[in-house]
């Protein structure tokens, strides 16, 4: 009698699985080659189970910073999303605010994170769909202030060109039409690190500020000087910048006559106040992320620093402030 051993059983066993796979593998190339000639490349497709390239979505992220500095493509995608969303019967929750000191017209919509609104441009659908995503490391305390907001534009892949090339720029475009339809002064003030902004509403103008005529004179020369001598600047490498010390006892029209320079120069202002900046860096991401063409404003400026450290040095502080142990602005 003749005995098989378990390696010739295996070796059999191998031999044979690999002869049905080869036949399996082979029926399946002759059918997809039969089908391919009999059926157009979409139904194949959806037959064998493979997605179309229309199906195929490709996705552009714009976060909100980039680096230090505000993403201007981002701020430009929050105001258009703001107009989709006004006319979207699908979006089923959004969030509605309305900035200090604006008119009651001018509330401003916006996605909550997680959702999404569609828009639709040259016959082609793409996806605005906003999220959150927090910095720093995983064994941090996550904080609102870590949070960063992120906008995902998705669409299908054959429309890559169009959005880049066309899309985006339209958005952009838009979006700086209507700044220029709606534009108002703006104050900006610094509270945890970031700028708020609400209307600058001082009607203040260089006719109505109680000032000597020949000062007014000499103050709006200055001014319309400074504007027309950017080359010059750039010449000498110097920054354009323009800066006014300006003193008095309170009430004597300080702060008119800043926004009677905001006014005629259409400058928005930034009013920072030190004594909230926690550190150098801080105030260092404050100061790059001002727009360009705008007036930084820092009052009682002679004090606004020198007053924690005099308070450290004559252990006049109470040390139960937190602002008095984080205030690290030299």
């Amino acid at each position: 009698m003749a005995m098989t051993s378990p390696n010739s059983r295996a070796l059999e066993r191998y031999k044979s699985a690999v002869t049905t796979a080869t036949s399996v593998l082979g029926a399946a190339m002759l059918l997809r080659r039969v089908l391919a000639d009999v059926l157009p490349g979409t139904a194949l497709g959806a037959l064998l189970l493979l997605p179309p390239a229309s199906a195929r979505r490709h996705a552009v992220l714009i976060e909100e910073f980039d680096g230090a500095l505000y993403n201007r493509v981002f701020l430009a995608a929050k105001a258009y999303v703001s107009t989709l969303l006004a006319a979207a019967p699908s979006v089923p929750l959004m969030k509605a605010s309305l900035p200090r000191g604006a008119d009651a017209e001018h509330v401003l919509l916006a996605l909550r994170p997680g959702t999404a609104v569609v828009d639709v441009f040259d016959g082609a659908k793409v996806t605005w769909r906003l999220s959150r995503k927090h910095d720093g490391g995983a064994g941090r305390r996550r904080t609102t202030e870590d949070a960063r907001e992120v906008f995902k534009l998705s669409f299908d892949a054959e429309h890559k060109d169009m959005v880049l090339g066309s899309y985006l720029p339209a958005v952009m475009a838009r979006v700086e039409a209507m700044s220029q339809e709606q534009r108002q002064t703006k104050l900006y003030s610094n509270e945890w690190g970031k700028w708020r902004t609400v209307r600058l509403r001082n009607a203040s103008t260089f006719a109505t500020v109680a000032m000597d005529a020949a000062l007014r004179q000499a103050v709006v020369d200055d001014l319309d000087r400074f504007l027309t001598r950017k080359e010059y600047y750039r010449q000498t490498g110097r920054a354009w910048k323009r800066g006014y010390l300006i003193h008095g006892p309170p009430g004597t029209g300080k702060s008119s006559l800043v926004a009677a320079i905001s006014n005629h120069l259409h400058f928005d202002v930034y009013d920072l106040d030190v004594g909230s900046v926690r550190s150098n860096t801080e105030l260092r991401k404050l100061l790059i992320r001002m727009k360009n063409r705008s007036i930084l404003l820092v009052e009682d400026v002679d004090c606004a620093v020198a007053t924690a450290p005099r308070r450290e040095a004559t252990g006049s502080s109470d040390g139960g402030s937190p602002a008095s142990k984080n205030h690290k602005v030299s």
